[in-house]
């Protein structure tokens, strides 16, 4: 192994065990009670810092794997250092008037109707006091976040907790009426379809004018009425067939 690579492994371990064991809130990471972070939010975080955008989940993997199987633990897309240092929410602290969230454009309607709500498992949210922080932290979840201000003191009167974590604030729930952000369009009530005609039927081929086929004659009503006055055609009336044929016999 050259030195170059041995000293990009060392950095790596370096790294993790600073991010996860020392310090998660400084990159925006919030591990669970034990201390796990799921290997999604950690590439994710660590791809916004200079000089780790190449890092990719099979080196998380070398790195607990190989690296440093006593300090580093993978289990289930998660990773967690076996050595953690860095202290717990702060519930004291004072949060400023404005915090911000960095919102997916699909959530915010939703959280425009229903305000802030705890995710899977009662995980809070994050928020920044700075409004560029809280974008940098929404575009790991969207290219194009939007920004969500929080009114942290009617909130609080109201029931939300806040407490500090780092440089951020975490925030289980926050009313609707305590959120700012870009107007939000409802959708127009929804139209009964119209029933479509069913298409006209192709017009046939056009008939020839009356007479002109071979063959063909124009019938009029004195043909209807008293067809044997026409020419060639004989009135057959029974008694003067009977008077003929008497007379052949006589």
């Amino acid at each position: 192994m050259s030195r170059q690579q041995a000293h990009k492994e060392q950095a790596l371990v370096k790294m993790l065990r600073y991010v996860l064991g020392v310090a998660p809130a400084e990159f925006g990471l919030l591990p669970d009670e034990a201390g796990w972070v799921s290997v999604k939010e950690l590439l994710a975080a660590l791809h916004q810092e200079e000089g780790w955008r190449h890092l990719r989940q099979g080196m998380l993997a070398d790195a607990a794997n190989r690296l440093a199987p006593e300090l580093i633990e993978l289990a289930d897309n998660r990773l967690r250092c076996a050595q953690r240092s860095y202290p717990p929410p702060d519930y004291e602290a004072q949060p400023p008037a404005h915090l911000y969230l960095g919102a997916r454009r699909k959530a915010w309607p939703v959280m425009h109707k229903r305000g802030l709500e705890a995710g899977p498992g009662g995980r809070p949210w994050l928020l920044a006091a700075d409004p560029d922080r809280a974008l940098s932290l929404g575009r790991r979840r969207d290219p194009e976040p939007m920004l969500v201000t929080v009114q942290a003191q009617p909130a609080a009167e109201q029931g939300a907790a806040f407490a500090a974590w780092g440089e951020y604030f975490l925030c289980e729930w926050a009313p609707a009426a305590c959120l700012m952000g870009p107007p939000v369009e409802e959708a127009p009530p929804a139209k009964k379809p119209v029933a479509k005609a069913p298409p006209a039927k192709e017009a046939g081929p056009a008939l020839p004018p009356p007479g002109t086929l071979p063959g063909s004659f124009i019938l009029t009503a004195e043909d209807v009425e008293k067809p044997y006055k026409r020419k060639g055609i004989s009135k057959d009336i029974a008694w003067k067939r009977e008077r003929r044929k008497g007379r052949k016999r006589g």
